[in-house]
């Protein structure tokens, strides 16, 4: 196996960003006050705490996977509807269109629901082991579920949920994110580097090293640019050139275990940042801002009321959604979190 080859092209890019690098670790070296503040609350009740996100179409709803039940949340914070599915909900991902995929974890499925209203379409079972995530490629259309017990990374056709190919990947499976033209990257913390699989065979193809990363588990893409953006356990975030694994940034964050990763471009609305990353774990949210594709920098720390179990990021309402762990073992609340300046609590 091998990592991530460059060619003559590339090794001459690659100069130009190792230049480039030190520039890049200054600009983020002094990070600014939290660019969001808190819009919303919303308490969540219930028996399981908040397990996943997702950002449903036209900004209209955020759903959330709370213990067996999947219950969406309208604009204005009410509980709009809930659906209840057999074993624990371990992932979701808002699909084309207005699908939604959640992942259960025993007996081992993929759901497929309807958001208008809020249905069960198919369920289907997932053999290759019980699932820890799932992740929808939206530009090429692809549909994954990883499973960190069995190993793997099945992919599944979006509508039917049928099984189109396995990746057989040991060590420890955390977040997924693809650069819509075939290739899907899945951080890997037992090797402290990325796996690259081929989505249309479904076989690994190299690995991305993370040099100074310990044990990551965040990770998001920027697919215009070709960025990837690595969190790591060890209070550091990488930014790396996907088509060299070429790390060229690395900024200060919070340490944490289980980090979660979100990348937009003016995630704010077309007057706010040209774009940005936001990292949650712990009892923090840590941003870093976009300014070119070889310029970012620390965006600034938002302290959070508790520890962080779930992130989804809605650009089209300029929002971002962060649900927090109850510290009794059930229930807990989301925050809606929006850009500074825009108003108080809604």
């Amino acid at each position: 196996m091998s990592r991530v080859r460059r060619g003559a092209t590339g090794i001459r890019r690659g100069a130009v960003l190792a230049g480039l690098a030190a520039l890049a670790g200054v600009l983020g070296a002094s990070a600014s006050t939290s660019p969001v503040q808190v819009l919303q609350r919303i308490a969540v009740g219930g028996t399981g705490q908040v397990r996943a996100l997702a950002a449903g179409p036209q900004a209209k709803h955020v759903y959330a996977a709370v213990g067996e039940e999947i219950r969406s949340f309208d604009d204005l914070g009410k509980a709009a509807s809930t659906v209840k599915l057999r074993g624990v909900v371990t992932g979701l991902a808002a699909g084309a269109g207005d699908t939604l995929y959640a992942v259960v974890r025993a007996p081992a499925r993929l759901v497929i629901l309807g958001v208008r209203p809020l249905h069960v379409v198919t369920s289907v079972a997932l053999p290759a082991g019980a699932p820890s995530g799932v992740f929808f490629d939206s530009i090429a259309n692809q549909l994954f579920v990883a499973s960190r017990s069995g190993h793997s990374v099945t992919r599944l056709e979006p509508k039917t949920g049928r099984r189109l190919g396995v990746a057989r990947m040991p060590g420890m499976l955390a977040q997924m994110a693809a650069n819509g033209r075939g290739t899907l990257y899945v951080v890997n913390g037992a090797r402290d580097s990325l796996d690259v699989v081929s989505a249309d065979k479904m076989t690994l193809s190299g690995q991305i090293p993370l040099p100074g990363c310990r044990a990551p588990s965040g990770l998001a893409m920027d697919p215009l640019g070709r960025r990837l953006f690595v969190g790591c356990g060890n209070g550091h975030a990488l930014i790396v050139d996907a088509d060299l694994g070429f790390t060229f940034v690395k900024l200060p964050i919070q340490q944490s275990d289980a980090l979660q990763m979100a990348f937009a471009f003016h995630p704010f609305g077309p007057s706010g940042w040209k774009g940005g990353v936001f990292i949650a774990g712990g009892e923090a949210l840590h941003t870093i801002r976009m300014y070119a594709f070889v310029h970012y920098a620390n965006g600034g720390k938002l302290a959070l009321p508790g520890t962080v179990s779930a992130l989804a990021l809605n650009p089209a309402a300029g929002e971002l959604w962060v649900a927090i762990a109850s510290a009794a073992g059930a229930g807990g609340e989301l925050l809606a979190l929006g850009q500074s300046g825009m108003g108080g609590a809604r």
